[in-house]
Protein backbone atom coordinates (compact mmCIF):
# COMPACT_ATOMS: atom_id res chain seq x y z
CA UNK A 1 0.00 0.00 0.00
CA UNK A 2 1.12 3.19 -0.83
CA UNK A 3 1.93 5.99 1.60
CA UNK A 4 -0.89 8.28 -0.24
CA UNK A 5 -3.12 5.61 -0.27
CA UNK A 6 -2.78 4.89 3.62
CA UNK A 7 -3.50 8.11 4.47
CA UNK A 8 -6.14 8.43 2.40
CA UNK A 9 -7.52 5.30 4.68
CA UNK A 10 -6.21 6.67 7.89
CA UNK A 11 -8.97 9.83 7.24
CA UNK A 12 -11.55 7.95 5.96
CA UNK A 13 -11.11 5.28 9.27
CA UNK A 14 -10.74 8.71 11.90
CA UNK A 15 -13.67 9.95 10.42
CA UNK A 16 -16.31 7.03 9.94
CA UNK A 17 -15.24 4.71 12.32
CA UNK A 18 -17.16 1.33 12.29
CA UNK A 19 -16.21 -0.02 16.24
CA UNK A 20 -16.48 1.37 19.27
CA UNK A 21 -13.24 2.31 21.18
CA UNK A 22 -12.75 2.13 24.31
CA UNK A 23 -9.52 2.48 26.49
CA UNK A 24 -9.47 1.16 29.91
CA UNK A 25 -6.48 2.93 32.54
CA UNK A 26 -6.00 3.40 35.29
CA UNK A 27 -3.07 6.01 37.27
CA UNK A 28 -1.85 3.51 39.24
CA UNK A 29 -0.81 -0.18 38.80
CA UNK A 30 -2.67 -3.41 41.15
CA UNK A 31 -6.25 -1.86 41.07
CA UNK A 32 -7.94 -4.52 38.83
CA UNK A 33 -7.82 -3.55 35.21
CA UNK A 34 -6.87 -6.23 33.08
CA UNK A 35 -9.30 -8.40 35.01
CA UNK A 36 -11.86 -5.82 34.09
CA UNK A 37 -10.83 -5.50 30.78
CA UNK A 38 -11.01 -9.30 30.39
CA UNK A 39 -14.46 -10.20 32.30
CA UNK A 40 -16.21 -6.79 29.81
CA UNK A 41 -14.76 -8.29 26.69
CA UNK A 42 -16.11 -12.03 27.86
CA UNK A 43 -19.37 -10.23 28.21
CA UNK A 44 -19.48 -8.34 25.25
CA UNK A 45 -18.52 -11.40 23.31
CA UNK A 46 -21.38 -13.48 24.67
CA UNK A 47 -23.60 -11.21 23.42
CA UNK A 48 -22.63 -12.19 20.05
CA UNK A 49 -21.08 -8.99 19.33
CA UNK A 50 -17.19 -9.01 17.49
CA UNK A 51 -15.12 -7.62 20.54
CA UNK A 52 -11.04 -7.30 19.88
CA UNK A 53 -9.04 -6.81 22.92
CA UNK A 54 -6.25 -5.29 22.07
CA UNK A 55 -3.31 -5.44 25.32
CA UNK A 56 -1.96 -2.01 25.09
CA UNK A 57 0.29 -2.86 28.21
CA UNK A 58 2.77 -2.88 25.27
CA UNK A 59 6.05 -4.53 26.95
CA UNK A 60 4.01 -5.52 30.04
CA UNK A 61 1.44 -8.36 28.75
CA UNK A 62 -0.74 -10.05 30.99
CA UNK A 63 -4.16 -10.54 28.92
CA UNK A 64 -2.29 -14.01 27.65
CA UNK A 65 -1.81 -14.71 31.05
CA UNK A 66 -5.31 -14.48 32.54
CA UNK A 67 -6.95 -16.46 29.92
CA UNK A 68 -4.08 -18.85 29.09
CA UNK A 69 -2.96 -17.99 25.94
CA UNK A 70 0.34 -18.55 24.61
CA UNK A 71 0.46 -16.30 21.50
CA UNK A 72 3.22 -17.62 19.08
CA UNK A 73 3.59 -14.05 17.34
CA UNK A 74 3.09 -10.64 19.21
CA UNK A 75 3.01 -6.94 18.84
CA UNK A 76 6.88 -6.79 18.99
CA UNK A 77 6.40 -9.21 15.66
CA UNK A 78 4.29 -6.68 14.42
CA UNK A 79 6.35 -3.72 14.93
CA UNK A 80 9.64 -5.81 13.85
CA UNK A 81 7.59 -7.03 9.97
CA UNK A 82 7.77 -10.51 10.81
CA UNK A 83 4.30 -10.94 11.92
CA UNK A 84 1.10 -9.56 9.85
CA UNK A 85 -2.08 -8.93 11.53
CA UNK A 86 -3.72 -11.44 10.70
CA UNK A 87 -1.08 -13.98 12.16
CA UNK A 88 -1.30 -12.15 15.67
CA UNK A 89 -4.58 -11.76 16.53
CA UNK A 90 -5.87 -14.96 18.42
CA UNK A 91 -9.66 -15.83 18.14
CA UNK A 92 -10.46 -17.01 22.13
CA UNK A 93 -13.22 -19.56 23.41
CA UNK A 94 -14.14 -16.68 25.79
CA UNK A 95 -16.32 -14.99 22.71
CA UNK A 96 -13.46 -12.40 22.10
CA UNK A 97 -10.46 -11.95 19.98
CA UNK A 98 -6.96 -11.10 21.61
CA UNK A 99 -3.79 -8.95 19.78
CA UNK A 100 -1.61 -10.08 22.03
CA UNK A 101 1.47 -7.98 23.52
CA UNK A 102 5.06 -8.77 24.51
CA UNK A 103 6.93 -9.18 27.97
CA UNK A 104 10.73 -7.95 28.81
CA UNK A 105 11.10 -5.52 26.20
CA UNK A 106 12.09 -2.50 27.14
CA UNK A 107 12.18 -0.34 24.00
CA UNK A 108 8.52 -1.53 23.74
CA UNK A 109 7.12 0.82 26.76
CA UNK A 110 8.27 4.29 25.18
CA UNK A 111 7.33 3.89 21.20
CA UNK A 112 8.47 6.64 18.94
CA UNK A 113 5.77 8.31 16.46
CA UNK A 114 6.54 5.95 13.16
CA UNK A 115 5.58 3.30 15.90
CA UNK A 116 2.48 4.52 17.26
CA UNK A 117 1.93 5.16 13.25
CA UNK A 118 2.46 1.25 12.43
CA UNK A 119 0.10 0.67 15.16
CA UNK A 120 -2.91 2.77 14.01
CA UNK A 121 -2.34 1.05 10.54
CA UNK A 122 -3.90 -1.93 12.56
CA UNK A 123 -6.97 -0.40 13.43
CA UNK A 124 -7.19 1.69 10.15
CA UNK A 125 -7.22 -2.36 8.39
CA UNK A 126 -9.52 -4.27 10.89
CA UNK A 127 -12.23 -1.53 11.55
CA UNK A 128 -14.68 -3.19 9.83
CA UNK A 129 -14.15 -6.20 11.64
CA UNK A 130 -15.31 -5.57 15.09
CA UNK A 131 -18.39 -3.69 17.08
CA UNK A 132 -16.02 -2.74 19.90
CA UNK A 133 -12.19 -2.68 20.05
CA UNK A 134 -11.11 -2.28 24.13
CA UNK A 135 -7.74 -1.09 24.92
CA UNK A 136 -6.70 -2.52 27.98
CA UNK A 137 -3.17 -0.11 28.80
CA UNK A 138 -0.79 -0.34 31.25
CA UNK A 139 -1.12 1.97 34.16
CA UNK A 140 0.35 5.53 35.10
CA UNK A 141 1.20 8.62 32.60
CA UNK A 142 3.17 7.30 29.97
CA UNK A 143 3.10 8.38 26.45
CA UNK A 144 1.72 4.50 25.14
CA UNK A 145 -1.39 5.09 27.41
CA UNK A 146 -2.38 8.96 26.32
CA UNK A 147 -1.66 7.87 23.04
CA UNK A 148 -4.46 4.85 23.07
CA UNK A 149 -6.55 7.19 25.24
CA UNK A 150 -6.73 10.13 22.79
CA UNK A 151 -7.82 7.55 20.13
CA UNK A 152 -10.83 6.27 21.78
CA UNK A 153 -14.54 6.56 22.04
CA UNK A 154 -14.16 6.70 25.61
CA UNK A 155 -11.93 6.37 28.35
CA UNK A 156 -12.70 4.44 31.30
CA UNK A 157 -10.51 4.94 34.26
CA UNK A 158 -10.37 2.51 36.94
CA UNK A 159 -9.54 3.39 40.69
CA UNK A 160 -10.18 2.18 44.44
CA UNK A 161 -10.45 3.41 47.58
CA UNK A 162 -6.97 3.67 48.60
CA UNK A 163 -5.74 7.53 48.29
CA UNK A 164 -2.90 7.05 46.16
CA UNK A 165 -4.98 5.10 43.68
CA UNK A 166 -7.15 8.57 43.86
CA UNK A 167 -4.87 10.75 43.36
CA UNK A 168 -3.02 9.09 40.39
CA UNK A 169 -6.45 8.83 38.60
CA UNK A 170 -6.92 12.27 39.18
CA UNK A 171 -3.12 12.89 37.81
CA UNK A 172 -3.97 10.48 34.50
CA UNK A 173 -7.08 12.66 33.56
CA UNK A 174 -4.72 15.96 34.17
CA UNK A 175 -2.04 14.53 32.07
CA UNK A 176 -4.45 13.19 29.05
CA UNK A 177 -6.36 16.70 29.07
CA UNK A 178 -3.24 18.75 29.60
CA UNK A 179 -1.94 16.93 26.42
CA UNK A 180 -4.63 16.53 24.27
CA UNK A 181 -7.33 18.74 25.48
CA UNK A 182 -9.44 15.43 26.21
CA UNK A 183 -12.35 16.74 28.82
CA UNK A 184 -14.94 13.80 29.42
CA UNK A 185 -13.70 10.67 31.53
CA UNK A 186 -15.86 7.93 32.99
CA UNK A 187 -14.60 6.47 36.75
CA UNK A 188 -15.29 3.20 37.96
CA UNK A 189 -14.80 2.18 41.62
CA UNK A 190 -13.27 -1.12 42.06
CA UNK A 191 -12.39 -3.27 45.14
CA UNK A 192 -15.41 -1.41 47.33
CA UNK A 193 -17.82 -3.10 49.97
CA UNK A 194 -20.99 -1.05 48.60
CA UNK A 195 -22.14 1.92 46.10
CA UNK A 196 -21.90 4.26 49.19
CA UNK A 197 -17.93 3.98 49.36
CA UNK A 198 -18.16 3.99 45.47
CA UNK A 199 -20.13 7.35 45.43
CA UNK A 200 -18.42 8.66 48.07
CA UNK A 201 -14.69 8.13 46.12
CA UNK A 202 -16.29 9.44 43.17
CA UNK A 203 -17.67 12.39 44.91
CA UNK A 204 -14.63 13.45 46.29
CA UNK A 205 -12.50 12.87 42.77
CA UNK A 206 -14.88 14.78 41.48
CA UNK A 207 -14.98 18.01 43.74
CA UNK A 208 -11.04 18.14 42.81
CA UNK A 209 -11.54 17.88 39.44
CA UNK A 210 -14.10 20.41 38.74
CA UNK A 211 -11.98 22.61 41.06
CA UNK A 212 -8.62 22.43 39.61
CA UNK A 213 -9.87 21.29 36.31
CA UNK A 214 -11.82 21.78 33.08
CA UNK A 215 -12.71 18.66 32.65
CA UNK A 216 -16.04 16.05 32.89
CA UNK A 217 -16.24 13.20 34.81
CA UNK A 218 -19.00 10.44 34.86
CA UNK A 219 -19.41 8.14 37.76
CA UNK A 220 -19.47 4.55 35.19
CA UNK A 221 -20.42 2.40 38.20
CA UNK A 222 -18.19 0.20 40.96
CA UNK A 223 -17.39 -3.33 41.30
CA UNK A 224 -17.72 -4.81 44.88
CA UNK A 225 -14.71 -6.98 46.47
CA UNK A 226 -15.22 -10.60 45.31
CA UNK A 227 -13.11 -13.55 46.37
CA UNK A 228 -14.51 -15.47 43.55
CA UNK A 229 -12.04 -12.85 41.33
CA UNK A 230 -8.69 -14.92 42.92
CA UNK A 231 -10.50 -18.49 41.48
CA UNK A 232 -10.67 -17.46 38.07
CA UNK A 233 -7.08 -15.81 38.06
CA UNK A 234 -5.32 -19.31 39.12
CA UNK A 235 -7.73 -20.96 36.16
CA UNK A 236 -6.60 -18.92 34.04
CA UNK A 237 -10.08 -17.94 32.73
CA UNK A 238 -12.87 -14.45 32.87
CA UNK A 239 -14.76 -14.75 36.04
CA UNK A 240 -17.56 -14.51 34.07
CA UNK A 241 -17.08 -17.55 32.05
CA UNK A 242 -17.02 -19.15 35.58
CA UNK A 243 -19.79 -17.89 37.33
CA UNK A 244 -22.37 -14.96 35.74
CA UNK A 245 -23.98 -14.64 39.67
CA UNK A 246 -20.81 -13.36 41.45
CA UNK A 247 -20.98 -9.64 42.83
CA UNK A 248 -18.51 -8.63 40.34
CA UNK A 249 -20.18 -9.87 37.15
CA UNK A 250 -23.70 -8.66 38.97
CA UNK A 251 -21.51 -5.41 39.09
CA UNK A 252 -19.97 -5.62 35.29
CA UNK A 253 -23.21 -5.75 33.89
CA UNK A 254 -24.91 -2.76 35.47
CA UNK A 255 -21.27 -0.96 34.05
CA UNK A 256 -21.96 -2.91 30.73
CA UNK A 257 -25.09 -1.22 30.62
CA UNK A 258 -23.92 2.37 31.41
CA UNK A 259 -21.73 1.83 28.54
CA UNK A 260 -24.28 0.45 25.53
CA UNK A 261 -27.63 1.85 27.29
CA UNK A 262 -28.80 -1.20 27.65
CA UNK A 263 -29.90 -3.38 29.75
CA UNK A 264 -28.46 -6.96 30.71
CA UNK A 265 -29.01 -9.63 33.26
CA UNK A 266 -29.17 -13.51 33.16
CA UNK A 267 -32.42 -13.84 32.70
CA UNK A 268 -32.99 -15.65 29.14
CA UNK A 269 -35.68 -12.79 28.06
CA UNK A 270 -33.80 -10.16 29.00
CA UNK A 271 -30.47 -11.24 27.75
CA UNK A 272 -32.59 -11.93 24.05
CA UNK A 273 -33.81 -8.54 24.15
CA UNK A 274 -30.72 -6.71 25.33
CA UNK A 275 -29.02 -9.04 22.48
CA UNK A 276 -31.75 -7.86 19.64
CA UNK A 277 -31.68 -4.15 20.67
CA UNK A 278 -27.63 -4.37 20.80
CA UNK A 279 -27.55 -6.09 17.50
CA UNK A 280 -29.34 -3.08 15.92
Amino acid sequence: MTDQAYSLRKLAWDKNKKAKYITISSGKGGVGKTNFAVNLACLFGSLRKKILLFDADIGLANVDILINIKPEKTIYDYLEGLGSIKEIIIPTEFGFDVFPSASGFLELSHLNEEQFEKLLEIFVNIDENYDMIIFDTGAGISENVIRFANIADEMLIITQPEPTAVTDAYALMKVVNNTYDMSNFSIIVNRVKNKEIAFQIFNHLKKVADKFLNINITFKGFLREDLNLIRAVKSQKPLFALDKNSKYIRDLQLIAKSITGETYNNSKRNLFEFVRRFAR
